[in-house]
């Protein structure tokens, strides 16, 4: 593990939407999008013809659009593919806040990136470890089986983000969803191994992109059930999908009250000396009190306390 990569910046990733970084016209419509990260694609949304020219495109909006203060990380192509440096060293010169790093197969991929960034901060006069990392951590059976390695083989680590569709391809899998939209048992596995380790590290679980953009109560459903798990934000693929995605990934009004009033309680309780007491008909203590302390900084994250 790198040992001189200050810890990442805590910040607000409810919402990550994609954008191809060959298409000026769409990184200039992701300025307004609200998304708290947006990530110029050099992967999979690019072909392969555009690549090199693509760095270019990256580049320029870096230096050229205003996104809002959302954090701008590019998703680089995978060390499989030869290209994964040259992408780091083309538009490290523009100032990107971190990287999105796909297909990793283990904790060495990710050093060997970690390396690349620290060479390339010194040679941008950036602290140490300031450039952030997104892992998408479950995209080969490899990296889903050593997760823990992984997510702990650097601290610049932000975030982990599970993905369904290139672990399927990966297995040879006929499909990555049942015919109601559930996930087969292989790839509920992955996302909850996701979870647990991202927390268990101490980073971000971040949810995949729900790719039907029409199907608004489908992105609801399946925003709603990663929030209630404990994902703290989820990818998008469309403009459309964030403001929904943003307001999900923050406790609502009831929420915050229903966890201020908990939490007035508690002080009350601790005042007499309990720390299990019965709110409103039920019994309460620690781990009731900590998810409500959650509820409200979360909320205070987003400007909603």
């Amino acid at each position: 593990m790198t040992s001189n990569a200050v810890p990442p910046t805590t910040r607000l990733r409810r919402s990550l939407l994609f954008v191809p970084g060959d298409d000026r016209r769409k990184l200039e419509k992701a300025t307004g999008s609200g998304a708290d990260s947006v990530i110029l694609d050099l992967e999979d949304a690019v072909v392969p013809t555009h690549k090199i020219a693509a760095r270019s495109t990256v580049c320029d909006a870096l230096r050229e659009l205003d996104y809002a203060g959302a954090e701008r990380l590019v998703r680089v192509n995978p060390l499989e593919t030869g290209l994964t440096l040259e992408d780091l060293e083309a538009t490290m010169p523009a100032a990107p806040d971190g990287y999105v790093l796909p297909k990793i197969c283990s904790a060495a991929d990710v050093l060997a990136v970690d390396s690349a960034l620290s060479r390339l901060e010194i040679a941008a006069s950036r602290a140490p470890g300031s450039v952030r990392l997104v892992l998408l951590a479950t995209e080969t059976p490899e990296a889903v089986l050593d997760l823990r390695a992984i997510a702990r083989a650097t601290p610049r680590t932000a975030a982990l983000m599970w993905a369904s569709e290139d672990l399927s391809n990966a297995l040879g899998s006929r499909r990555s969803r049942r015919p109601d939209g559930s996930l087969p048992d292989v790839f509920s596995f992955a996302r909850s191994a996701c979870l647990l380790t991202a927390v268990a590290c101490r980073l971000e679980p971040l949810d995949m992109p729900f790719l039907n953009f029409l199907d608004d109560d489908g992105l609801e459903r399946e925003a709603r059930e990663a929030a209630d798990l404990g994902f703290t934000g989820k990818a998008a693929i469309h403009p459309a999908q964030v403001p929904m995605i943003n307001r999900i990934f923050v406790p609502d009004a009831d929420e915050v009250f229903a966890a201020q009033e908990l939490l007035e309680a508690a002080r009350e309780a601790f005042a007499r000396g309990q720390a299990a007491f019965v709110h409103k008909g039920a019994m309460v203590d620690a781990p009731h009190i900590n998810r409500a302390q959650r509820i409200v900084d979360r909320a205070a994250a987003a400007g909603r306390a």
